[in-house]
């Protein structure tokens, strides 16, 4: 990934298989946070999803590690 040179603008670039730079979609950097294909975004300007998109946390991460805390209690209780 790349990022912009400009101050002020955090939107997610990369580099295609073509060798050329190009904005990430909405549905790519949910994507990437592990979001499942059906999900649908909300109607909210684009700069607002952007940010959403890059303040969330890895959905399989926090599912792994919600897992584990649940093994790890039901351990303790046993």
């Amino acid at each position: 990934m790349l990022n912009r040179v400009t101050g002020g603008h955090n939107v997610p670039l990369i580099l295609d298989s073509k060798k050329r730079i190009r904005k990430l979609t909405l549905k790519e950097c949910f994507l990437f946070q592990g979001f499942d294909k059906s999900f649908k975004l909300p109607k909210l300007a684009n700069s607002h999803l952007y940010k959403q998109a890059g303040n969330s946390v890895s959905v399989p991460l926090i599912k792994k590690i919600a897992t584990n805390i649940k093994l790890a209690l039901d351990k303790s209780v046993s």
